[in-house]
């Protein structure tokens, strides 16, 4: 079975084949729902595979370091307004 739409995103110097493939499918109101997020560095042969973007970001986060010249990695906060009550 294959998924509704998959997105593949590669990064790095070429040599090296990174890329970040992310399964994805829509709701019935049309919105994006991802289903897998798999993250294959080094032409892995087991990827690791991720259900939700905030256990990418954590795994990020243990394995990168200032020394590799990242310095924040935070997942963008919605911006919800507030209605102001008259």
């Amino acid at each position: 079975m294959t998924p509704g739409s998959v997105y593949v995103f590669k990064f790095g110097k070429d040599e090296l084949n990174n890329r970040a493939i992310i399964n994805y499918t829509h709701t019935w109101t049309g919105r994006i729902k991802i289903t897998e997020i798999d993250l294959r560095l080094h032409e892995q042969k087991h990827p690791r595979i991720f259900r939700r973007e905030s256990d990418l970001l954590a795994y990020l986060k243990k394995h990168l370091t200032e020394t590799d010249g990242v310095t924040n990695i935070t997942r963008r906060k919605k911006h919800h307004s507030k209605k102001i009550k008259k």
